[in-house]
């Protein structure tokens, strides 16, 4: 390690090396992490003392492979070659023939374990959060008494795209045990009956001897996957990981993102108590939880006092780290859009982008809501200058909401306000995100709905995510709030009253399949 990092200096004086070196040279970082992890867990300062799960032959082998690897490493920076040299954990130790791996994981699919793509995820800007980053990196790092960081915030702070980040930084080194992350357009995946299967499932693919308990498990009993969620908490955490920790070096890290859209408050009840339980807290301490959500009652009822949870208030972003996303996205805005709208060539300007730093105020979900209704306008230059003479020092997330609809249609009575009403009606009340395809046909509207729907959508972009034949959702939970919060919107023409809709699409949902008949 000391040759290569005398070699690292001698990189840094070569400035047109280090960009084309930079997956290398940030493997090397997470080498270095990876062998401090290992020195820490064999010389009596880990998570478990002196790691006894393998005889001195092996971790002999460990050092020379780990070395072997930094040495490759140093090769890598010398000649001039991009990344090649596989990440060495001191962690890995699957011997596992794929071909048997692959049988066992076919045989955990018993437990239907939710679905989990995180391909659309955002995460941090470099050079973003990094003060936050490093506080809970560190932490899950160190070996302590308490198991779970709970970190809480209000809506629009950003606690996915932290999250997200963090998850993404221990996968690199291999230390990822699991990854949830919850929506509630997505509430067959986030139910709170599911969480414990596909965190088994999850950790079982991760690791060789949680992988064979939780096949051992489901041999004996087969019903596991439909059993009270204690038995599952007991037969598939439990017992697993307790049976895995005398092998496995810690840390082993379980992200869960969005704990407050989980279910509700009836439903995640006993999720939440088997958290806040003394069996949680004596979980093998290598297993260690981030837990993200808003501070709902009953989350912060069931987490704020438990021993084994180190609770953290998660704060606004910095102006710097506002400043530097929306410096970035106004560059992409400006990239994009400047040989079509003819933009001129010091467009936005810092007095602009300081103003937007200053409306923002540390939200993160308002200053990515504005720059994509700014990308979306007709008229970019002239719309940001009107936006920025608003009358109040701070532009609410509400106010904004309310802007971006308005450069939506004219919203004046007629067939088109109750065709976006409907659609956005349709997006929030079903229980599953749904195509324009479905959402065409739920509207029922005439040969041309398909066209005005997908025209709809389109024009929504800047508060629903959508593109041609796939699922519509919000861009965030804070905009269906907003549409259904009367106290906010009962006047305007967008407000979606929850019961209506939901009596409104279940007779669309009839009459769709009585026209199947």
């Amino acid at each position: 390690m000391e040759d290569l990092y005398s070699f690292v200096g001698d990189v840094e004086s070569l400035p047109g090396k280090i960009e084309p070196l930079e997956r290398t040279i940030v493997r090397i970082l997470e080498q270095t992490t990876e062998c401090g992890i290992f020195f820490r867990e064999y010389t009596d300062r880990g998570f478990v003392g002196r790691f006894l799960g393998q005889a001195v032959s092996n971790r002999s082998l460990m050092i020379s492979n780990l070395s072997t690897t930094l040495a490759q490493l140093k090769n890598d920076l010398n000649s001039g070659v991009q990344l090649h040299t596989a990440f060495m954990s001191s962690h890995t130790r699957d011997g596992v023939d794929r071909l048997v791996k692959s049988d066992i994981l076919r045989g955990l699919k018993v437990l239907d374990p939710a679905k989990m793509n995180a391909a659309d995820r955002p995460m941090c800007l470099p050079g973003t959060r990094q003060d936050r980053q490093k506080e809970i990196i560190e932490w899950l790092m160190t070996p302590s008494d308490q198991n779970v960081l709970w970190l809480h915030g209000g809506a629009g702070l950003g606690k996915s795209t932290l999250s997200t980040t963090i998850a993404e930084y221990f996968r690199g080194l291999q230390r990822r045990g699991a990854f949830l992350f919850f929506d509630r357009n997505t509430p067959i995946e986030s139910s709170p009956s599911r969480v414990i299967c596909t965190l088994a499932y999850q950790l079982a693919e991760h690791d060789e001897g949680v992988r064979s308990a939780v096949s051992a498990a489901i041999e004996q009993d087969p019903q596991l996957a439909t059993a009270p969620l204690i038995t599952q908490f007991k037969s598939l955490l439990c017992e697993p990981l307790s049976a895995a920790s005398t092998c496995v070096a810690g840390p082993i890290i379980i992200v869960i993102d969005a704990l407050d859209e989980c279910g509700d408050t009836k439903s995640r009840r006993l999720l939440l108590n088997l958290l806040s339980s003394p069996d949680f807290a004596k979980l093998p301490s290598q297993f260690r939880f981030l837990i993200t959500s808003r501070s709902e009652h009953d989350i912060k009822g069931a987490l704020h006092a438990c021993e084994h949870v180190n609770t953290v208030d998660y704060s606004k972003a910095s102006d710097k780290d506002m400043m530097l996303y929306i410096q970035h996205e106004m560059k992409e805005i400006y990239t994009r859009r400047r040989y079509i709208d003819e933009l001129p060539a010091d467009w936005p300007g810092e007095k602009e982008i300081r103003r937007l730093v200053q409306y923002a105020d540390g939200f993160f979900i308002w200053a990515a809501t504005t720059m994509k209704l700014l990308f979306d306008v007709d008229a970019p230059v002239k719309w940001l200058a009107d936006f920025l003479q608003h009358d109040h020092q701070v532009i609410t997330l509400h106010d904004l909401y309310k802007t971006a609809l308005l450069s939506v249609c004219e919203w004046k009575a007629g067939e088109t306000t109750d065709t976006y009403r409907r659609i956005l009606g349709i997006i929030i009340v079903s229980q599953v995100p749904l195509t324009d395809v479905v959402i065409t046909d739920l509207l029922g509207v005439g040969q041309d709905s398909g066209s005005a729907c997908r025209t709809a959508l389109r024009r929504l972009g800047c508060v629903i995510q959508w593109s041609e034949g796939q699922s519509a959702r919000t861009l965030h939970k804070s905009f269906p709030d907003y549409l259904i919060d009367q106290s906010a919107c009962s006047s305007e023409p967008w407000f979606i009253d929850v019961k209506e809709h939901q009596h409104a699409l279940t007779l669309a949902c009839l009459q769709v399949m009585n026209d199947g008949l």
